[in-house]
């Protein structure tokens, strides 16, 4: 019998997945509009980081692989008790064969844009990764998390106009107003933020948080420390360039931080936002919902405290 030989396109799979052992996989996550995507890009621009987004692995594709899997045993044990009864049944899905194909699924697709030489980091950000962190770190214990910290007042006026960029209509027959909207979005970054709190304590030198407020004041020191960290190159001009290529000049179009188009999805790039469009009470909603969370993360009701 000849040598069974796999289609090359399976070779190559297998061969670059294979590669990815000697990289460091990196998922980037956070509330969502809290600095995700400029992560994405300065990362993205460091000569020995790729980082894509946003696969939507753990919050869309794994629960979809789990379902398909359970229902495949189901139908699979109905077959089993109908016509072979007297017969050894077939065997079911089990949870670590779903962890294994989940995680085989996510490393050929991080390979198919991370198997090059010269990148060492392959990263993947996704903000609702931060809801799944111990999946993430039971299937990929090698694997790194970054989380983006951003006060959750200013979080809830982004996302609003965000939304209003997006579908306005939409988003306003579900939250006809910034009131209605404000104990949802509080809670959403509540929930996040006590996940994050507790994935710091568990995983320390796994899991990292860096602030949107320290990231706009300081942005080469958090840089240098987070490429430090990754293992990759951390001098003053590379970080220097991966800081200018992605400022919020660059990424804007030649505006200055502060000047503000709700057409684009870099509306405005500063802090404090939520001063200037919420009201008192909305500010109170907020906090009554989420200041235990946003003291742990390091907020008072007056913004930021710990830089």
């Amino acid at each position: 019998m000849k040598d069974l030989i796999y289609p090359q396109e399976w070779q190559d799979v297998e061969a670059s997945i294979a590669r990815l052992s000697d990289k460091q996989i990196l998922f980037v996550c956070g509330a969502v509009k809290s600095g995700t995507t400029w992560t994405q890009l300065w990362l993205d621009h460091h000569p020995q980081i790729v980082c894509r987004g946003e696969g939507c692995f753990f919050n869309v594709y794994a629960g979809a692989l789990q379902q398909v899997c359970q229902e495949t045993s189901k139908f699979v044990l109905r077959q089993n008790a109908t016509k072979f009864s007297d017969y050894p049944i077939f065997p079911q899905f089990n949870l670590p064969h779903v962890q294994y194909l989940l995680r085989q699924s996510v490393l050929a697709l991080l390979a198919t844009y991370g198997d090059r030489p010269e990148i060492r980091v392959v990263a993947e950000k996704n903000p609702p990764t931060l809801q799944s962190t111990e999946t993430v770190l039971q299937i990929f214990p090698e694997a790194k998390i970054l989380n983006l910290v951003r006060d959750g007042r200013d979080m809830a006026v982004s996302t609003w106009h965000e939304n209003m960029r997006r579908n306005a209509q939409a988003f306003k027959d579900q939250f006809p107003t910034l009131d209605d909207f404000m104990p949802e979005i509080a809670k959403i970054w509540a929930n996040a933020q006590t996940i994050a709190v507790s994935s710091q304590k568990t995983y320390p030198t796994q899991f990292r948080q860096i602030h949107y407020e320290d990231l706009l004041h300081s942005p080469q020191p958090i840089m240098a420390d987070v490429f430090a960290w990754l293992g990759v190159k951390a001098d003053p001009d590379t970080v220097a360039e991966c800081c200018a290529a992605t400022s919020f000049k660059a990424l804007s179009g030649g505006r200055d931080a502060g000047q503000t188009d709700d057409s684009s999805f870099f509306r405005c790039g500063v802090e404090a936002q939520w001063r200037l469009e919420l009201t008192p009470a909305q500010q109170d909603i907020f906090w009554q919902i989420a200041g235990d969370a946003m003291q742990a993360q390091g907020y008072d009701k007056d913004g930021r405290v710990t830089q």
